[in-house]
């Protein structure tokens, strides 16, 4: 049996007595005439007549200011109200522009305000990241019984966030699948959507002296970008001329010490329906024609998605992966933040939540040991963060700023500032990224057991196991406690995302392992292991270290060559370059009769030869004669 129209009343809170007329107005065309509507501003009381109207209704629908609702908008609520009737019932995700494709909870509740975070995490890990946050969503819409309904907003002086908070509290609180389409009034007037002829993809930069490598970002978003917008924030080099003639639309601007604020400048000029956010230091990969696909769908229900990116380190033969929302459609979204900033709903209410896009990939460059140098990054981002006034808290703020500590090495003051102002404030999600924070940071500073008790913490803030397996496999290879450590690591058996983006993987200790099996006399095991990496394109350690693991373990060189993979040949050539000569001979003689066209390999030989002994160097010379080549070294005598 349905729920009969005429037990259900429609509670809308306002702004102000100006919006009472549009409010009504919109609700008639979007709501049967029947469902009785209370329009009520914010902080005013009820009046008894409607007071009794809700204690006698069988439930209620209460609508924040900013919810703008379309038609069928109760269908679905009513349906999970009618099965769950002690329960509010809250669109699984109120802010997307099309059909939904939530969950429905059906034995969890929220049993008071400090619930809300651990329940939104529970929820997001096993539905696919796909909800908000559940104080994000309650702050739109809600259904209930309509006493308890009453009972939020009985009192004077309500505001919205209080009614919701209320009407939850000690309530069972469940997300309704495919409800009805919420978004905010307020985003859709700021700036108008995007017309059919709009471009589809609007790539937006921020730059300052990147002659080196705009070039190929730039290159590698084609086939996925319809424009380009990069906004130059003082370059003193040929970033500007490189842009232009690559296709771009070039804002010569200012830096003013807030990423946030020069990223939105690209927005003024940007026409797409999305934009896709990259930096100069980043490589769009994947299947690009498979994402426009995604991003064409007109009944698409997300406003942004989040891309795996693929953090090259070291020397580039390691890396570590997390997710970011890099896009989001245009009319929707903007950045807040002057550092480490995020995409937020153009009413500031919220940050925007993404969903993945596992067709696209980016492959940053920004944390390779040179580039880390070169642009002192650390040294920029503790500036940034110390005058941070648009963080969206102040823990966020003080999170940013230890992070860049630490980049600097400052890990003491960073720990501090984690201690004193992130663990004990307001921000669930903040203290859940300090909780992982410390305990990676607290054996910088030999503090192990503070590091263990941080770590046990993990799983109630929601981590999977494996984030803390990787934690204590580094604390007790720190210890020099080698049988644990690798047992530790042998636990991280897949790579595991958490929805905060970052992931641990078993790749990620390749390297810990290798010396763990060193120390405890298994040197042949340890080469192995990171030879097998090798060939996926992972080394979690130096050639030279290798090379040593090698010997030990008497693994012969062929091992080695076989594994080289082509994609990484330069990078490992490279290291060969940096170790003893003799021992780089070695190398090259065995990569030489695998790939003996290969000029790469040639020419590595050909700078390895000059620090070798006559016998060798001439038996180079002849391999470089046989293939049309000649020693450079050679040619510079010769024409003495």
């Amino acid at each position: 049996e349905e729920v009969p129209q005429d037990r259900i009343v429609i509670v809308a809170l306002l702004a102000n007595e100006d919006a009472r007329r549009n409010a009504k107005k919109y609700l008639a065309t979007v709501t049967p005439a029947s469902f009785p509507v209370i329009l009520l501003v914010e902080g005013q009381e009820l009046e008894a007549r409607d007071r009794q109207r809700l204690d006698h209704a069988q439930h209620a629908a209460l609508l924040a200011p900013v919810a703008s609702i379309a038609k069928g908008w109760l269908d679905e609520l009513l349906v999970i109200v009618k099965q769950y009737p002690d329960s509010v019932v809250v669109p699984g995700s109120p802010n997307v522009n099309g059909p939904q494709r939530m969950i429905l909870e059906e034995h969890q509740s929220v049993r008071n305000l400090k619930d809300q975070g651990p329940y939104a995490v529970n929820i997001r890990k096993h539905f696919a990241n796909i909800t908000q946050p559940i104080h994000y969503a309650t702050d739109l819409v809600a259904c209930a019984r309509g006493s308890w309904v009453r009972e939020a907003l009985d009192t004077g002086g309500t505001t919205s966030r209080e009614a919701f908070s209320a009407l939850y509290r000690d309530r069972p609180l469940l997300l309704a699948q495919g409800a009805a389409v919420f978004s905010s009034e307020v985003k859709s007037q700021l700036i108008p959507g995007a017309p059919i002829t709009s471009p589809l993809v609007s790539l937006c930069m921020i730059v300052k002296d990147e002659e080196e490598v705009i070039a190929d970002a730039l290159d590698s978003a084609l086939g996925l970008a319809d424009e380009v917008i990069v906004y130059d924030t003082g370059s003193t080099d040929d970033t500007v001329a490189i842009a232009t003639k690559h296709g771009a639309r070039v804002i010569q601007g200012q830096w003013r010490d807030d990423f946030a604020w020069a990223r939105n400048q690209t927005l003024e000029y940007a026409t797409g329906m999305w934009i896709l956010w990259i930096d100069a230091d980043e490589r769009v990969r994947g299947d690009k024609e498979a994402l426009r696909v995604r991003l064409e769908d007109p009944l698409a229900p997300f406003e942004s998605y989040s891309i795996r990116i693929e953090n090259v380190t070291g020397g580039g033969l390691t890396s570590f992966n997390h997710y970011a929302n890099r896009i989001f459609r245009r009319k929707d979204c903007f950045w807040r933040g002057a550092l480490h900033e995020t995409i937020w709903y153009r009413d500031e209410l919220r940050t925007c939540h993404a969903v993945p896009a596992p067709e696209m990939y980016l492959e940053h460059f920004g944390y390779l040991d040179n580039t880390m140098a070169d642009k002192k990054k650390a040294d920029r981002n503790i500036r940034i963060s110390g005058g941070n006034l648009s963080a969206a808290s102040a823990e966020e703020g003080a999170l940013h700023e230890a992070r860049s500590l630490t980049m600097a090495g400052k890990f003491d003051e960073a720990i501090s500032l984690l201690e004193t102002r992130v663990l004990n404030g307001s921000s669930p999600s903040a203290k859940r990224l300090a909780v992982l924070a410390l305990g990676s940071w607290y054996p910088a500073v030999g503090r192990y057991d503070d590091a263990k008790e941080m770590i046990e913490r993990y799983e109630e803030q929601g981590y999977h196991p494996s984030f803390a397996n990787n934690e204590y496999a580094k604390l007790a290879f720190t210890q020099e406690e080698y049988a644990e450590a690798l047992a530790y690591a042998d636990l991280v058996t897949e790579i595991v995302v958490d929805y905060d983006g970052l992931t641990v993987s078993p790749d990620g200790l390749i390297g810990l392992k290798a010396r763990c099996l060193v120390k405890l006399d298994r040197p042949d095991e340890a080469a192995r292991l990171v030879i097998e990496g090798l060939v996926r394109g992972v080394m979690d350690i130096h050639l030279n270290e290798l090379v040593e693991f090698m010997n030990q373990g008497e693994v012969p060189m062929s091992e080695l060559a076989d594994a080289l993979p082509n994609d990484k040949e330069q990078l490992v050539v490279a290291q060969l370059l940096q170790i003893n000569p003799t021992i780089a001979d070695d190398i090259l003689v065995e990569l030489h009769a695998l790939r003996p066209d290969d000029r790469t390999l040639l020419a590595a030989a050909s700078l390895v030869a000059r620090h070798l002994d006559d016998e060798r160097r001439q038996y180079w010379s002849g391999v470089l004669a046989e293939y049309g080549l000649e020693d450079s070294r050679d040619k510079t005598e010769a024409s003495a």
